[in-house]
């Protein structure tokens, strides 16, 4: 990667990658005109209800600054039942059409883009050999589940079956990451309410009170292993609706399992880094603006780098710069090689 962002970028959208009973699942590619880009897959943010795979800041900007190929993925949404629309607070475009599903169906389409964009990597000019994950918090959930879930269908058990987890899409290629980038993901489902108009409760089916064991099944954390990628998280203190314990709680299980990984805490941000309530909240496509202004946000920076008998420490974000771009890219050079 080069410091140099004169770079020209290929732009490839509406591209298809899956055909469900719903509809059909695009992407939008983004290469940069250098040797070999590694591959970052974006996945959005929305509550798993809303927005578009068009909430991903700035594409074609950090592809060519960061000389790494950019996809950003579509996913089935959860549906919301007639009877409780008027219980969630979420605002639905009635314009977005991308197609609708229940649980595993979202982590099945994400990991389905992955095995696609490894299966096409030399058609359209990148590396896939490493792959990193980036996401925004429900968006962030299902990065961090693709980190910590190497093949979708070892998802299965008590509550998902393998049926519901089929690899339709290059079931050969390997679906598997090896990094992930978190902003404000939703890291353990059994955190939040037991209301059945909460976003979890769509994504799932119901409240976690009748859904114990898909609630704990679909959360990131209950699969943290020593084998999981490094992981790098950024969250706001001030987090009103993913509360900050989400990336606590993650960061002291990747630590326990001898995962390196890094936390930067932005102190008084809320979701997407707004300074102020839920009402301010703006879309992804902003938020590293609002990381990257003048003033820079306060934040604590907490990183665990393991080492084995012998070996020496390396950084996953050398020289710890602030939470933004230049973070990102550290952690993609350490980590996509």
């Amino acid at each position: 990667m080069s410091e140099d962002t004169e770079v020209d970028v290929e732009v490839h959208e509406d591209v298809t990658y899956a055909t469900r009973d719903a509809g059909e699942l695009g992407l939008d590619l983004f290469v940069p005109a250098v040797d070999d880009p590694p591959l970052v897959v974006y996945v959005h943010g929305g509550g798993w209800v809303a927005e578009t795979r068009d909430n991903v800041p700035e594409p074609e900007r950090y592809a060519a600054e960061w000389e790494c190929a950019i996809a950003s993925v579509s996913y089935r949404l959860a549906a919301i039942p007639d009877a409780l629309e008027d219980g969630v607070e979420f605002a639905i475009d009635p314009a977005n059409d991308t197609p609708r599903g229940v649980f595993p169906d979202q982590f099945v389409d994400v990991k389905a883009a992955i095995r696609w964009l490894r299966a096409n990597a030399d058609e359209y000019g990148y590396d896939a050999t490493d792959v990193a994950a980036w996401g925004a918090s429900a968006g962030g959930h299902l990065a961090l589940l693709a980190g910590v879930v190497d093949d979708v269908e070892a998802l299965a058990g008590d509550a998902f079956s393998e049926a519901d987890l089929e690899k339709a899409v290059a079931p050969d290629e390997s679906g598997a990451v090896q990094a992930v980038v978190d902003w404000y993901g939703v890291a353990d489902l059994t955190l939040v309410p037991d209301d059945p108009t909460d976003p979890a409760s769509l994504l799932i089916g119901g409240p976690k009170s009748e859904h114990e064991a898909a609630f704990a099944q679909a959360s990131p954390v209950t699969h943290v292993s020593a084998e999981t990628p490094p992981v790098l998280c950024m969250h706001g203190r001030d987090d009103t609706v993913v509360p900050i314990e989400h990336s606590r709680v993650l960061f002291d299980a990747l630590d326990e399992a001898g995962v390196d990984a890094a936390l930067y805490e932005l102190h008084d941000r809320n979701h997407v880094w707004v300074t102020g309530g839920v009402e301010e909240i703006e879309s992804e496509r902003v938020a590293m603006e609002l990381l990257t202004a003048d003033p820079t946000p306060a934040q604590s920076i907490t990183e665990t780098v393991h080492l084995e008998e012998g070996g020496s420490a390396t950084s996953l974000i050398d020289g710890t710069p602030p939470a933004g771009p230049d973070a990102i890219e550290r952690f993609l050079e350490r980590t996509l090689e």
